[in-house]
């Protein structure tokens, strides 16, 4: 048997080598020179049938060769060895496969490995031999603090990054800042003037997330783009931190906390659908679930300890969640009521409350905490606007167009294509079920330990995290939550070590570990992540590592680029025909695109055209791209309860921008606020004032165009700034 693999193995390596040399056969210069790029591809030599025949006949032979010569030296180290390089050949291969946009890391990676494969074979007993001393030494080793401490410091050094601003000049390239206002900072910047999510502006994620983390960036800093950025990363840090703290002390294992950290960053922060860079959906990081790490934690160490401060704990956290983000919030909160029902309605969880009249107690106040609790924080708020119908008109009008119009069918992955997501989507919802069976049988028949009720209850916030899979089924929607999963994950590979040898289960966490960090640094996403481990000085702008997206011809002007002549204005903002689209291949460095985000990215003379006309207590009614940082640099309070108002594009654009309704009142609320406060100045683009306007707007941007109309009838232009003109209401 070991004859047969060793021969598939060396068959699979010598086949990779043989397309190596293959590759340097090109297609004549004289077409090269003379058919355009999609009809030379049409001319390149096909090898496929050669390579099939060489696979099988190589294998055939060096089985032979190794039957009749060497069987008897062939050992499962061999085999092991030889695997690892056949694997790591073979993903070179795949990724240069899929990333043939950006080719270069692993072509040289395939290069080095076809030399290795060659090398492992005239170094072998030399490999075996260090091979076997690492083993022991590695099995030898006792982990302790020193094991927790390592961890801790990779963790910072995957996460943190030394430049937070080419970062964010990143993003402002790629989607102008979209998602970041839309998350915290336009709600955060109305939140530091006292407007409240639901009744002054609307939020898309939740009252506490905006609230408290304005707060935060306004103490660090000061309220920013960078700032924000900034405390958003901290913040990835502590929770993967924590993330780590719990499986330690949940399965009490240094390398599986480690694999556990590994995977959940992998899957939770680079996965597709957070291409090229999570930052530019920070929605999508664990921000938008706050702390539940701890709320876990207290769960875990009241269900092992019995010690009622914990469920005091988790109980208090529960109604806070519901604050901090309403849909992740009420997981939480659902999720901690089934805990309780648990101890009621299983036998051998009982005795562990109504054991004595002090935890009876304790436990009956739980059932009220969580509800007490959010109430403290919703009264300490919102005071007076509880009782208002407007509050509640708003939120739940928001949750439920969100459901309508954000939905999506669960076959979205299948009809574009995306078969690994489908698979891995469908796959998730199965390990939570077949778990939560798992456990709550063991349970019921009395026939597992207590602890089984942890990763039950995993299973169970997992699934009613999923439900933003259910309704929104796009690809940045599957992994939106993955440590639930990874969690349930590492249960049962715990489960699996404990049936095992010793000397096995230590080899199988330290590959778990092994294959988890390869699973993260040969991701495409990873390698352009600008920390400290990046072996770009320009992860940015370097076409070694950069993600094209998502069309492979880059991420920057992706939503803009390729309009249609037939649908642009004639001039822009600036009054020129001049747009400045820019690709990542024009700018030369990091440094380049910092220098550009910080000239297009300043609108102090505009900032000053609305501190002039307007007193610093004035909401100023902005109708613009970037409403959040010219406001943010003219220190004004926001007008509109829709704010922002619009999608942000590119000043220099001849386009309008493109609302950002969310709910169907958009139109008819904004012009009721201008009707009914009657502000005296009106700050809108320039591009706005042209009246010849290609057919496509009258469809695509009607309800902007109704409210430009009645502005126009009750308002007159009287001041110009850089790319903003201010409009003083008539009479």
């Amino acid at each position: 048997m070991l004859v047969s693999i060793l021969a598939c193995l060396w068959a699979i390596q010598a086949t990779v080598l043989l397309m190596q040399v293959l590759g340097f056969w090109h297609a004549p210069m004289l077409l090269n020179n003379s058919l355009v790029p999609e009809a030379l591809l049409r001319v390149f030599p096909k090898w496929d049938i050669l390579i099939y025949i060489f696979f099988i006949s190589v294998a055939l032979i060096i089985g032979k060769i190794l039957f009749r010569y060497d069987a008897k030296r062939i050992d499962s180290w061999w085999i092991v060895v030889e695997g690892a390089v056949t694997f790591l050949m073979v993903s070179a291969l795949f990724k240069l496969v899929i990333d043939d946009n950006s080719p270069k890391l692993a072509q040289g990676s395939l290069t080095a490995l076809c030399i290795i494969c060659i090398l492992s074979k005239m170094f072998y007993p030399e490999i075996k031999r260090y091979s076997t001393v690492i083993d022991g030494a590695l099995n030898k080793i006792t982990w302790g603090l020193s094991a927790d401490a390592l961890w801790i410091l990779v963790i910072m050094l995957l996460i943190y990054m030394p430049d937070t601003e080419r970062v964010m000049a990143m993003i402002f390239m790629g989607d102008w800042l979209h998602h970041f206002d839309f998350f915290v900072m336009s709600v955060g910047w109305a939140s530091l003037w006292g407007q409240l999510p639901y009744v002054n502006v609307l939020s898309q994620y939740g009252i506490g997330l905006p609230l408290i983390f304005a707060k935060i960036t306004q103490f660090f800093g000061g309220f920013d783009y960078v700032p924000a950025l900034n405390v958003m990363m901290w913040f990835v840090i502590i929770y993967f931190i924590f993330t780590y703290l719990l499986v330690r002390l949940w399965l009490r294992s240094a390398w599986m906390a480690g694999v556990a950290f590994l995977l959940v960053f992998r899957l939770q922060m680079f996965h597709y659908g957070v291409s090229p860079l999570i930052w530019s959906v920070p929605s999508a990081s664990p921000l938008r679930f706050g702390l539940d790490v701890l709320w876990m934690a207290a769960l875990w160490q009241h269900l092992k300890l019995g010690q009622s401060r914990w469920l005091i704990a988790a109980a208090l956290y529960s109604g806070f969640a519901v604050y901090y983000m309403t849909s992740g919030g009420m997981c939480v909160f659902v999720t901690f009521y089934i805990y309780l029902m648990a101890f009621i309605l299983v036998p051998p969880l009982r005795h562990q409350i109504f054991n004595t009249l002090a935890r009876r107690q304790i436990f009956y106040l739980s059932w009220a905490l969580p509800i007490g609790s959010a109430g403290i924080f919703f009264v300490t708020t919102y005071h007076g606007h509880l009782n208002t119908s407007g509050f509640w008109h708003h939120l739940l009008d928001y949750m439920q167009v969100f459901s309508n119009r954000g939905a999506m069918p669960m076959f979205e992955s299948l009809k574009y294509r995306h078969f690994w997501a489908f698979f891995m989507s469908m796959f998730v919802l199965f390990a939570y079920l077949a778990t939560l069976l798992y456990a709550g049988i063991c349970l019921y028949t009395e026939k597992g330990q207590r602890e089984l009720l942890f990763p039950a209850l995993l299973c169970i916030y997992g699934l009613a995290n999923y439900q933003y899979y259910v309704v929104r089924s796009a690809p940045t929607s599957y992994y939106v939550d993955a440590l639930p999963f990874v969690l349930v994950v590492c249960f049962w590979l715990m489960q699996c070590l404990k049936l095992m040898p010793l000397l096995w289960q230590n080899r199988v966490k330290i590959a778990a570990v092994l294959l988890s960090f390869y699973a993260l640094l040969t991701n495409q996403n990873y390698l352009a992540y600008p920390n400290l481990l990046n072996f770009s000085r320009n992860p940015m702008t370097d076409n070694l590592v950069i993600q094209r997206f998502p069309d492979r011809q880059g991420y920057f002007n992706n939503m803009y680029k390729n309009t249609k002549e037939a649908d642009k204005l004639s001039l822009n903002d600036l009054g020129t025909t001049q747009e400045d689209i820019r690709t990542e291949d024009d700018f030369k460095s990091d440094t380049a695109l910092v220098d550009y985000y910080r000239s297009h990215f300043d609108f102090s003379s505009d900032a000053a055209l609305i501190q002039r006309l307007t007193d610093p207590r004035e909401r100023v009614a902005l109708i613009s791209s970037f409403e959040t940082k010219i406001l943010i640099q003219a220190k004004r309070a926001p007008f509109f309860y829709h704010f922002p108002l619009l999608s942000s594009r590119p000043m220099t654009f001849r386009s309008f921008p493109v609302d950002a309704a969310h709910v169907p009142s958009f139109q008819s609320d904004t012009i009721n606020e201008i009707q009914t406060q009657r502000p005296l100045y009106i700050f809108m683009e320039k591009v706005f004032l042209q009246d010849l306007l290609p057919a496509s707007y009258q469809e695509n941007n009607d309800r902007l165009l109704s409210l430009l109309t009645y502005i126009k009838s009750h308002y007159h232009a009287v001041e110009d700034g850089q790319y903003l003109v201010a409009f003083k209401r008539i009479g």
